[in-house]
């Protein structure tokens, strides 16, 4: 028991060593060409560049920790290989299914920083940019809001529906609890057009909804000519709070995964195409998983630690050659996901699935090897 203890901590030393490494050298690249794209810019100053940087550094991580992931086993196993250290590990009875649980162990751990890197650390990164930069959509065109505003059809207002009515307004002012240019259109159970309400501004006061400086077009699906109402100010009851269009009108990268599924469910309710949001969401899961998918995928060459016909060369080229198809097929998938041609668990978890059916078949080919 003491004995493999002791092999499982010199598989974690190894593993994390390398993991770690490549880690730095990646994030190294990536900062290198960050910074000198940044500083290319006429428009902004070496400290906004370098904070820019560090705001999207949280993004980086789900091309970077899979990555190390996949490098840390390959490079791990060929030094245990090169060594001899991988056979007299397998001799002091240490099996390959207990090596290939070490390196989920290692891997796994990854995924679920991973996963919290992109479900909070990220969020809470791009929610303060405004405030660490200033106009900072102005200046870095790469962090433009997305939200519900580009699916507006060009009106420049956002739409949204609830229960048995239409609203629209142009913006909603968070500390003055204020709509502005508002328009609001009911309907009836046979989905008739019931009344329409147009307002300038809307305060939020002791729960309820004033609508100031507004018109009001009801009993339009009467035969005889409606009823037109000019007012200066009107109590309206909206299901809807300042929290929920704050929501609404809010850059969703910058919601947890928990309001961002909220989120989504809000939008699904009211009828809208959530397909791209449920990308966004499902991508933080699928990102995570595929840590510890790359870390196994990579050490399969432990069932031929002495043959030569399994080289270190030939198990590099085959586990990047499926790195490359993996991300350039996931980038198609995902694309397809997000304009709703796929549905968006298939688009996320395909590959994923993927490799772990092959990864079953493998295992299950080399069962007979302990």
């Amino acid at each position: 028991m003491l004995e493999k203890h002791i092999l499982k901590k010199l598989i974690f030393r190894e593993w994390y060593r390398f993991f770690l490494t490549s880690v730095f050298l990646l994030l190294l690249l990536m900062t290198i060409a960050n910074l000198i794209s940044g500083f290319l810019r006429s428009n902004v100053s070496a400290m906004e560049v370098i904070m820019n940087y560090i705001i999207e550094l949280p993004g980086y991580s789900g091309k970077i920790l899979p990555l190390s992931c996949l490098m840390a086993s390959l490079f791990s196993i060929n030094k245990l290989q090169n060594r001899n250290e991988l056979t007299a590990i397998f001799a002091l009875g240490y099996s390959r299914k207990n090596f290939i649980l070490t390196i989920f162990q290692a891997s796994f751990l990854v995924c679920l920083l991973q996963f919290f890197i992109s479900a909070y650390v990220q969020p809470f990164f791009k929610m303060n940019k405004n405030f660490l930069i200033p106009k900072s959509a102005y200046k870095f065109r790469n962090l433009e809001s997305r939200g519900l505003r580009a699916s507006t059809i060009g009106s420049g207002k956002i739409w949204y529906r609830s229960g048995n009515y239409f609203f629209s307004f142009s913006t909603f002012n968070h500390e003055e609890k204020t709509l502005n240019e508002l328009a609001i259109y009911k309907f009836g159970k046979d989905h008739k057009l019931i009344n329409q309400i147009k307002a300038q501004k809307a305060v939020y006061k002791n729960g309820m909804w004033q609508f100031k400086n507004g018109v009001s077009h009801l009993y339009l699906d009467n035969k005889h000519f409606p009823q037109l109402n000019h007012f200066k100010s009107m109590n309206y009851t909206l299901k809807e709070g300042p929290d929920d269009f704050e929501q609404i009108e809010s850059d969703i990268t910058t919601l947890n995964i928990f309001k961002l599924h909220q989120y989504i469910s809000n939008l699904s309710e009211a009828g809208i195409n959530t397909n791209e949001y449920k990308v966004m969401f499902l991508d933080k899961i699928s990102s995570a998983i595929i840590c510890f998918i790359l870390g196994i995928l990579a050490s399969i060459g432990i069932f031929n630690p002495n043959r030569r016909t399994s080289s270190f060369g030939k198990n590099i080229l085959f586990v990047l050659a499926f790195t490359i198809i993996y991300w350039l097929i996931y980038s198609y998938s995902y694309e397809l996901g997000k304009s709703s041609k796929v549905n968006p668990y298939i688009a996320c978890f395909i590959m994923p699935f993927t490799f772990i059916s092959f990864l079953a078949f493998y295992f299950y080919k080399h069962r007979k090897i302990h």
